[in-house]
């Protein structure tokens, strides 16, 4: 990632719908970079430098969503086009470098020292998360995400369908794991209860 910049541009750039925008027809991507910039206007609260990376992803999917619906594509095929854009880039450049990475025998013990660090650098303002210190082991780590800010946002806008897709990210970058279970029954953005992770090692 660049330089953490909240304009359009750089935003537009950084998100996971970056190559659906270059697809775009001219008066499209000009909607989506004047919508980017009042999501950012509106959204100061959260605009700082934790939530960057969430917020390129959110304002672009959503100007984008809203863009192409205007342009007169359906609100399924734009829902689709959003969507697919960015589990592409996941399948393509997170999740490999996951799988790589804590496919290590090693790395699993690891893992409850480095997740709270990457989850807390990831994170600005309207998060939280409960760790389980007790439980983990070397073959067992548990935690949950109790605020977050994708609800609220899509909420606001109209558009609660986008908050799944980003958690099913989270299904791409852990859910094959060489080695390693992801279990996972709620998000807040599905059923409003919690995100609950656990990453248990198979035997």
């Amino acid at each position: 990632m660049g330089k953490k910049t909240y304009e359009p541009g750089p935003m537009i750039k950084e998100s996971r719908c970056a190559r659906l925008y270059s697809t775009l027809d001219a008066s499209v991507q000009e909607r989506v970079t004047a919508r980017v910039a009042e999501l950012i206007s509106e959204n100061r609260e959260f605009c700082d430098a934790g939530n960057y990376g969430h917020l390129c992803n959110m304002f672009s999917a959503l100007a984008m969503y809203e863009a192409l619906q205007e342009a007169g594509v359906p609100k399924d095929e734009a829902y689709d086009r959003v969507t697919q854009a960015m589990w592409d880039v996941v399948e393509t450049t997170t999740a490999p470098t996951y799988r790589k990475l804590f496919s290590k025998p090693w790395v699993f013990g690891l893992l409850g020292k480095m997740l709270p660090k990457m989850f807390a650098n990831g994170s600005g303002a309207g998060w939280e998360y409960v760790w389980h210190p007790e439980s983990q082991s070397r073959d067992y780590l548990q935690f949950e995400c109790v605020k977050c800010i994708y609800p609220g946002f899509f909420d606001k806008y109209g558009a609660p369908e986008l908050g799944p897709a980003f958690c099913h990210a989270d299904d791409i970058n852990y859910g094959h794991i060489p080695g390693i279970e992801f279990r996972r029954e709620h998000t807040l953005c599905v059923d409003g209860q919690t995100c609950d992770f656990l990453f248990v090692r198979k035997k």
